[in-house]
């Protein structure tokens, strides 16, 4: 092990350590419409203004009644009411149901005052202007009662909720047309690398260089968190160009991101210029997992670097465990995040080396209905098609010397679908 990693740090210890120094962020509030507010941070609780339902609705078709006209209705004695009207849906009967009377209701119309229950329509023989009814019903029997789903002055949903679709649902049948969320967090992003190209024409001519794909994929992994990606491009391995470049961040956003120059090698400088720009800088340099060792997690002031190895698999499985959580943090979002897993047969062992968590990619596939978990094979940090082929990952802990073939294993998702690639494609 190179001596500039002679401290790593267990994976736990190192996100819960950065993680404690991490500050939630003041961010400005803004009103934006409904419509654009699926997976944004509420900024406030939010209060209901009205009673939903707001009025007493029928649960069925049927007829509503003064519950007390029906007491001892059977099929032998039928009691007899005499009908004054009809309630729809959106035209609501209007007057008042006085003994031995009933209105004709519809599912989800209003339940014309002096009424207390309805009788389902399956329980009438309809005469003209008159019913029989063979079944009593009970004070409230098929009514849904006003505020019973939400009651007036309730909050209905806290701040820091990241807004789901069915939310904002909710908030639409509240009377609201916009809403008060957080702006979204600003995150720079850069890639180092004197190898680096952002396109080719010819990639059988690139001669050595390298197309960036890492940016990408954590610039499109922050566009899914909701946040504002600054995109400063691709920086040369040259310490004063990453100096600058790292203070230019801090000026225009709240996190930086890097990806590449982390490890241990003669231009891998993005530690050196960190510890260049300001205090404290580095917290934690190298953790003990594979992939993801060379990450480095800094603070210039307030102001986040989170630093990514260059190889892709070891930048994805290191933005997941330790960019998600930050963000989610200095946004203030709301809860604990639960990884979606599955338990899973282990098709064939997987060795590990203790002292070190491993990431495990692996498909997913059904045999006699229960979930086999296959390792990928070719599976180092710089082959980004392991990441691709998978349905997800399997996390062997420090202190677990590999699983055998046949153990049960978890397995966090990586995908919503399994099954894509079938067994002889991996």
């Amino acid at each position: 092990m190179s001596r500039l990693f002679k401290k790593i740090e267990n994976v736990d210890n190192a996100l819960r350590k950065y993680l404690s120094l991490i500050k939630t962020r003041i961010l400005e509030v803004e009103n934006i419409p409904l419509e654009d507010a699926t997976g944004r941070i509420l900024a406030e609780d939010l209060y209901s203004n009205v009673d939903i339902p707001p009025f007493n609705r029928s649960a069925m078709d049927g007829y509503a009644v003064r519950a007390e006209d029906t007491y001892g209705a059977s099929e032998n004695n039928p009691v007899r009411l005499r009908v004054i009207g009809e309630s729809a849906v959106g035209y609501p009967y209007t007057n008042t149901v006085q003994r031995g009377e009933a209105v004709k209701i519809h599912t989800g119309a209003v339940v014309p005052d002096g009424a207390n229950a309805v009788v389902p329509i399956e329980y009438v023989e309809e005469y003209g202007n008159y019913i029989e009814v063979f079944r009593s019903v009970s004070p409230s029997d098929n009514i849904g009662k006003k505020g019973e789903d939400i009651k007036k002055g309730e909050i209905v949903l806290l701040k820091g909720t990241v807004l789901r679709p069915y939310d904002l649902a909710l908030v639409k049948s509240l009377g609201y047309t916009t809403i008060r969320v957080f702006r979204k967090l600003k995150v720079a992003v850069f890639s180092c690398g004197d190898e680096l190209v952002d396109q080719a024409v010819n990639i059988e001519e690139l001669h050595g260089k390298i197309i960036d794909s890492n940016r990408l994929m954590i610039k499109s992994y922050l566009w899914e968190l909701n946040c504002e990606v600054i995109d400063l491009g691709i920086i040369r391995d040259d310490i004063e160009e990453i100096k600058s470049t790292i203070l230019k961040a801090k000026n225009i956003a709240d996190l930086l991101i890097t990806i590449g120059g982390t490890s241990v090698g003669e231009k891998d400088f993005v530690p050196s210029a960190i510890n260049n720009v300001g205090n404290p800088g580095i917290i934690i340099r190298g953790i003990s997992a594979s992939p993801g060792r060379p990450l480095v997690l800094s603070l210039i002031d307030d102001f986040p670097i989170i630093s990514l190895p260059g190889y892709p698999v070891a930048t994805f499985v290191d933005f997941i465990v330790f960019a998600i959580p930050v963000i989610e943090k200095m946004i203030g979002i709301r809860g604990l995040r639960i990884p979606n897993t599955i338990k899973a047969k282990l098709k064939r062992r997987v060795p590990s080396k203790p002292g070190v968590r491993h990431y495990v990619r692996v498909k997913i596939f059904r045999e006699n209905n229960d979930f086999v978990a296959n390792p990928i094979r070719i599976t180092g940090s710089g082959v980004l098609s392991s990441i691709t082929k998978a349905d997800g990952l399997l996390i062997i802990p420090e202190d677990i010397e590999g699983y055998e073939a046949g153990e049960i294993v978890d397995v966090v998702l990586l995908r919503d679908r399994i099954g894509v690639w079938n067994e002889k494609n991996i």
